[in-house]
């Protein structure tokens, strides 16, 4: 990883904490127990969610998408309060920094891509619409290799675009 890399990581730590939340919210809401959860850490992975094995492909999908989905979510309304000309200056950065930090981490990992590979091979056979999975996971990998072309800071600057141009 490259110093510049490095030191963006850590100026973003806060979307981690919005990631495995994301995570966390939908084995909450799925009715997956968990096991135990780090929202945030210094080393590799810098959080995680540990929890039972989903019986469902719904519930796989969902864990495994949330970052994504809560996060987008939260990147969107950062960006709004950021844009609210009704507050202070400083906290227009704060929220510009927040929705930021989110958008930038809300992209499952390569990990959450595998786990939703092996348990869309898991139900297929059962429920078609776990045909679902598939797509997702190789955006998922998609995106998690466009991390070197920084992928993840044009995800968050197209976010704040469309909430500050009024399309979000």
């Amino acid at each position: 990883m490259t110093r510049l890399r490095k030191i963006v990581s850590s100026l973003t730590f806060a979307g981690v904490i919005f990631h495995e939340f994301g995570h966390k919210f939908f084995c909450d809401i799925t009715g997956v127990r968990v096991l135990k959860v780090c929202y945030f850490r210094f080393g590799n992975p810098s959080g995680y969610v540990i929890h039972e094995r989903p019986k469902n492909f719904i519930q796989s999908f969902f864990i495994a998408t949330g970052p994504l989905i809560t996060g987008t979510l939260f990147a969107l309304l950062f960006f709004d309060l950021a844009t609210n000309r009704t507050v202070g200056m400083w906290q227009q950065v704060l929220f510009f920094w927040l929705g930021v930090s989110v958008a930038m981490n809300a992209f499952p990992s390569n990990t959450d891509a595998k786990s939703l590979w092996r348990d869309t091979n898991r139900h297929i056979r059962h429920n078609l619409l776990a045909a679902f999975g598939y797509p997702f996971a190789l955006v998922i990998w998609l995106a998690n290799s466009l991390y070197l072309i920084w992928f993840d800071l044009i995800y968050a600057l197209v976010l704040y675009y469309l909430v500050s141009s009024g399309l979000g």
